[in-house]
């Protein structure tokens, strides 16, 4: 599966998690609220994963999924202190929830260099368009057509079985997987060697000849961000820490997708 596919899925699959979780220990609890109340947070728009959490079952989450990457694109990139500061909040605080994914306390040093690294170059995959639409976006939504609704019931299923022999070249050779494998490839040279060649047998030897696909835009702001309208999250809610915590760790485990 692609980086741009592995990164949607990887959106999607977090939320399932976050979703299905009996609860949070109040450890972590009290560890995403300090985040919640800093303004720095608002690079993560967690409220707008509130939808995403909340949906039901049976819903398709792309056009939430759309919402969410809409507002991250929009305000300014998260500062290495704040990606510092979460990740050490989060590891001190969600070490139970944490230590599920492999991760300890000993590990936060290291942790911290491999978000501040692969961040920016996640977050510009994330904020890729083609023409007006978010490539996450659509790589979704053919995705979607492809396997069926896209709920978080369904995304589960897809994750679990990590099967993509049945999807689509449109779906993991588009312009989209394109530019994001150039924007990987740039900022890592030869991270992706080993792949070339099972990508080139599936989306041909241009795939990864390094020219911009077109119609490809980055639409990442590179603005200082500004406090999000982050009320429903400052009020601690259930479903708004969960968000954050979906937020957040996106940001861990979009360190491990590259």
């Amino acid at each position: 599966m692609t980086f741009m596919l592995a990164l949607a899925v990887l959106a999607a699959g977090l939320g399932v998690s976050a979703q299905s979780s009996t609860g949070l220990s109040s450890q972590c609890t009290s560890a995403l609220a300090q985040i919640a109340t800093n303004s720095s947070s608002a690079c993560l728009s967690p409220s707008s994963l509130i939808p995403i959490i909340t949906a039901s079952g049976n819903t398709s989450i792309v056009s939430s999924v759309d919402s969410w990457l809409s507002n991250v694109c929009a305000v300014g990139p998260c500062s290495n202190d704040t990606l510092s500061a979460i990740v050490t909040n989060l590891t001190a605080g969600c070490g139970t929830e944490l230590s599920a994914l492999g991760f300890s306390s000993s590990d936060t040093a290291t942790l911290i260099s491999t978000v501040q690294e692969f961040y920016p170059t996640v977050r510009q995959v994330a904020c890729l368009k083609d023409g007006n639409t978010n490539c996450v976006t659509e790589t979704l939504t053919n995705l979607q057509d492809a396997v069926g609704n896209l709920s978080l019931t369904n995304i589960a299923a897809l994750v679990a079985s990590g099967n993509s022999t049945s999807i689509p070249s449109n779906v993991t050779c588009s312009n989209c997987i394109k530019a994001a494998y150039n924007t990987v490839d740039t900022a890592f040279p030869g991270l992706l060697d080993s792949e070339n060649s099972t990508i080139q047998g599936e989306c041909g030897t241009s795939f990864t000849d390094g020219s911009t696909p077109s119609g490809i835009v980055e639409s990442a702001s590179n603005s200082s961000s500004s406090s999000d309208s982050n009320s429903g999250v400052i009020a601690i809610s259930q479903n708004a820490l969960l968000g954050l915590s979906v937020s957040v760790f996106l940001i861990l485990g979009s360190a491990l997708a590259v």
